[in-house]
């Protein structure tokens, strides 16, 4: 039975030419497309809005592997005087240096032109790093009530996304000091926490995940070093909150950095 439409409009299926492909024909009487206009007009003005307002409300960022924080509880500001010892243990740990040719030939090791030729180049290799600073701070981690030394290293050349240079070191004599750990990526501020692992205070510092999440880590002492990388292990995403003293904090009206010089001539 062939189906019948009421007199004036069009079936639905006349815009199809018998070998069904579409006509040149429009669907719908004017009024039915002028409708259909207006109406893709609103949607095409509204969507956008829609969506501005549903990401402005809830951002898509990656969510952080560890939702445990770090609380403050006191801030202690940077050393507000550069140190000449601790810029020779940096520039020695920063710029690590040989001055034989690996097969046994060149000065004898300890003896004055020895000495000459490693200072040599390590001011070189701290001349190519202009606009190298640092901050540092006093603080006891292993309780023998000798402070232990830590300090950051600041500079477009020695810093990335991720962080800039962490040293810790222990007093190993008059105007010597000894390198217990060098920490990449490391963001300020350091939280030294009252929990200890092998006799010394374990640490805790921020990792950055990308620009929109991070967490932060767990950093333990192994009876010989501490982690040297907070977003690997031995370290370990901060599980629990915890609070400790913040060292080596920016402030920005008081930033406290102190230019490396790359030590005078041999």
């Amino acid at each position: 039975m062939q189906e019948r439409t009421p007199q004036g409009t069009q079936h639905p299926m006349q815009h199809l030419t018998q070998s069904g492909t579409h006509s040149a024909r429009p669907f719908g009487t004017p009024a039915d497309r002028g409708r259909r206009r207006r109406s893709r007009g609103t949607l095409l003005t509204c969507l956008p809005l829609a969506t501005t307002l549903a990401l402005s409300a809830a951002p898509l960022q990656a969510g952080p592997l560890s939702s445990a924080t770090a609380r403050v509880v006191r801030s202690v500001p940077p050393e507000a005087q550069p140190d000449p010892a601790l810029e020779a243990a940096l520039r020695a740990a920063l710029f690590p240096v040989r001055t034989d040719d690996g097969q046994g030939h060149g000065p004898d090791p300890g003896s004055a032109e020895a000495e000459a030729a490693k200072r040599h180049q390590i001011r070189a290799a701290c001349e190519r790093l202009p606009g190298t600073r640092y901050r540092w701070s006093r603080v006891d981690l292993d309780g023998d009530n000798r402070p232990e030394i830590v300090a950051t290293v600041l500079g477009p050349m020695v810093c990335g996304t991720g962080g800039c240079p962490l040293l810790i070191f222990r007093d190993a004599g008059p105007g010597q000091l000894e390198l217990v750990t060098q920490l990449s990526l490391f963001k300020e501020p350091l939280i030294v926490t009252e929990q200890r692992h092998n006799g010394w205070k374990d640490l805790i510092t921020r990792v950055r995940v990308d620009a929109g999440s991070g967490y932060h880590a767990l950093l333990r002492y192994d009876g010989r070093t501490y982690p040297t990388n907070p977003s690997v292990p031995p370290a370990l995403p901060l599980r629990r909150p915890a609070a400790g003293t913040a060292y080596l904090g920016w402030v920005e009206t008081d930033p406290r950095a102190h230019a490396l010089p790359c030590g005078g001539k041999p």
